[in-house]
């Protein structure tokens, strides 16, 4: 992330600067995300459209790559407190079973003690899940928008 943000630092000045031929050497210096999009902007025509074009479907098929393990992150986040209160009420089932029979109160909070372990096991699950989905989601969108930021920056200074 720190490799990021300093290659679209120097590659924001040098767009600044119109020193083309220096990002396109930056560009090929390296294999971030960041360096092998922009590369893709100057392969295409000096063409708003083109540029455009081809950036979008390199960032659509890179996305794809990108977000692959978000998904079961989303599931799990999604559905671990579920699992959670499944167990929640298998436990307090059990509890009311043992009131039933009038067991005695050390059966009764046996029940009530499964019920609690599962729902704190469900949220142990689910609070990292969503809190690392939310991280990864984030930082895949400030990388696609560091990257649409240079490009629109490149087609600005293309055109004075």
């Amino acid at each position: 992330s720190q490799e990021i943000d300093e290659d679209y630092e120097v590659l924001k000045k040098e767009i600044n600067d119109k020193n083309f031929s220096g990002v396109e050497k930056i560009c090929s210096q390296g294999s971030t995300f960041l360096k092998k999009s922009l590369s893709l902007v100057f392969q295409a025509n000096k063409n708003p459209e083109s540029i455009d074009r081809a950036l979008m479907s390199y960032l659509k098929e890179e996305r794809i790559q990108l977000e692959k393990g978000l998904a079961v992150l989303g599931t799990l986040g999604a559905n671990a407190p579920f699992i959670g209160l499944f167990g929640t009420v298998l436990g307090i089932i059990r509890s009311f079973a043992y009131l039933g029979s009038q067991t005695g109160s050390t059966a009764v909070m046996s029940g009530v003690s499964q019920a609690l372990y599962a729902t704190a096991l469900g949220l142990f699950v689910a609070i990292p899940a969503v809190v690392s989905f939310n991280i990864f989601s984030k930082k895949i969108k400030d990388l696609q928008s560091k990257v649409e930021s240079l490009k629109d920056l490149y087609v600005s200074k293309i055109s004075e």
